[in-house]
């Protein structure tokens, strides 16, 4: 009966679609792709439709400030929440917030933080990455309030180790969490909505949950739909028709048609992230070489790029933390568009010009493939322009579109030989996830493949130090080591622009990858 009511519930919003603006009663997101999975541990894309169901013990607001979530306060050096210890380890405790039930109506505890802590130490399972987890020796559960992180070293960005929530004990002990098809596809959490319905290939229908922990009055949205819609184009036509109510990360090439669309506000905030291209070195050995991508960046016009194709919405970034951030290091070494240093840079390397113009070396051509998300307009766009300046120096680079679904396991199996994609970086500086040598996946993102000894053992360091203005030393020579290997091509920071009704209040968007729903419970349609 309750899917035959959620049947013809989805019938009448496809038949009054453009007739009516976003209620409280529904708010339709276009959204540019189908989740790969709802556990948040899991999934290698943004996690959005998952923040709506699974809290963390913290979240990150719009200005990048660490704030409590199901934790009742943030454990620091100060307060006492955080120890270190004499034998370099480090003991963080964690008050929970009392009252906090699961969807189900199971209290939510300290056990199951110590559950989520456990179900990654073992490695018996598949997460998106293990970064920090891997740092704990185990967890104590004093009671069902207090958590006790044991860490085998001190570790600084411990603020953000439960972003992305906890684990259901009561429903997934015992179990292959991999396998747990009802968990992954509908999970069990705290937050204000609950997965009403995934109708694969179409949408996910979030739906409030009654007797949400911060009080009845909240969330004020009834039901949230998130229809898949992977063209960029359609997406915004269908903002334009009112078949969506909502656009997140709006395409900058979409912004000057949809400025002065009637009904809908463009938020915009500077985001904590950067467009850049991966290159693999594992899975195409010439990028090993470091005057290979040297070359490479100096082969590209990123000048050009802001200008024309990105309508001066961004500008160029030359490494992995941003401006934003307060680690940010400005002297690092940059790769200004220069075809004749990319020319002799290719040629010391080896790789001469054939008499067709392309380059060799020992018989084998410079030629790869990148691989980036189908459907978004400026990034094939973008991707077509490098594709050009590149074969200018002699290097052949074909492209290959993949929708933003079937990019996340390609990238996480490392079979590919470049990729034009973004980072959204967390609120905390650490980037030893992206670049040291023992952090490819699954154990974190080092998808370049990247194996510097010196780089790793700084990277270490700065995880390890919580003084603040020491910890900001080591991460800007870090940096600057980045910018000497130039392991990936950076191209321009992400300036987030959410498209939302005019009538939508207290939507504030997020620079971090905390994402633009971080606070959708408090979310209301007023009339005005």
């Amino acid at each position: 009966m309750r899917r035959l009511v959620l049947g013809m519930f989805l019938s009448l919003v496809a038949c009054t679609k453009g007739t009516a603006g976003a209620s409280n009663d529904l708010l339709i997101v276009g959204y540019d792709r189908e989740p790969d999975t709802m556990n948040r541990y899991a999934t290698h894309i943004l996690e959005d439709i998952q923040t709506c169901v699974v809290e963390g013990l913290v979240t990150t607001d719009e200005k990048m400030n660490v704030v409590p979530m199901l934790a009742a306060s943030l454990p620091t050096l100060a307060n006492g929440g955080v120890v270190l210890r004499k034998d370099g380890g480090m003991d963080v405790t964690w008050k929970l917030r009392p009252n906090v039930r699961w969807h189900d109506g199971h209290p939510h505890t300290s056990a199951d933080v110590k559950f989520t802590a456990d179900a990654m130490i073992k490695g018996d399972w598949k997460p998106e990455s293990t970064d920090g987890f891997d740092r704990i020796a185990s967890v104590d559960t004093p009671d069902a309030l207090t958590a006790v992180v044991h860490y085998k070293e001190a570790y600084a960005p411990y603020l953000l180790q439960f972003l992305r929530g906890t684990l259901p004990r009561h429903q997934l002990e015992g179990r292959d969490i991999d396998k747990a098809t009802d968990y992954n596809r509908s999970p069990l959490g705290t937050g204000p909505y609950r997965v009403a319905e995934w109708k694969t290939g179409e949408y996910v229908l979030l739906e409030r949950v009654p007797h949400y922990w911060r009080g009845d009055a909240y969330p004020r949205i009834e039901k949230i739909l998130f229809r898949f819609v992977t063209n960029a184009t359609t997406r915004i036509n269908q903002l334009k028709t009112g078949e969506v109510h909502l656009v997140a990360l709006v395409p900058w090439d979409k912004v000057r048609e949809i400025r002065t669309l009637p009904g809908i506000r463009l938020n915009q905030v500077l985001g904590n992230g950067y467009e850049h291209v991966t290159l693999n070195e594992k899975h195409f050995p010439p990028f090993a070489d470091v005057r290979v991508r040297r070359a490479l960046a100096h082969a590209i016009d990123r000048d050009l790029l802001v200008r024309s194709i990105l309508d001066g919405l961004v500008s160029t970034v030359n490494g992995p933390i941003q401006p934003l951030s307060w680690a940010y290091e400005p002297n690092v070494a940059t790769y200004e568009f220069n075809p004749a240093t990319s020319n002799a840079l290719l040629d010391g390397a080896g790789w001469m010009r054939g008499a067709d113009g392309k380059r060799r070396k020992d018989g084998k051509p410079l030629a790869f493939t990148l691989i980036t998300q189908a459907g978004f307009t400026i990034r094939e766009n973008v991707a077509q322009a490098i594709q050009r300046e590149l074969a200018d120096v002699g290097v052949d680079m074909q492209i290959k579109l993949l929708d933003g679904t079937a990019i996340s396991p390609v990238w996480f199996s490392g079979a590919f030989d470049a990729m034009l994609h973004w980072w959204q970086s967390g609120a905390d500086p650490e980037i030893t996830t992206f670049f040291a040598a023992d952090k490819t996946p699954p154990a974190g993102r080092n998808i370049d493949y990247l194996n510097d000894a010196a780089l790793t053992t700084l990277l270490y360091e700065s995880d390890r130090t919580v003084d603040q203005t020491k910890r900001r030393e080591l991460l800007q020579r870090a940096q600057r080591r980045v910018g000497e290997l130039v392991p990936e091509l950076y191209l321009y920071n992400t300036s987030k622009i959410d498209a939302v009704p005019t009538t939508l209040r207290n939507f504030k968007g997020n620079p971090s990858n905390a994402g633009p729903f971080w606070n959708v419970y408090e979310w209301e349609i007023t009339a005005k």
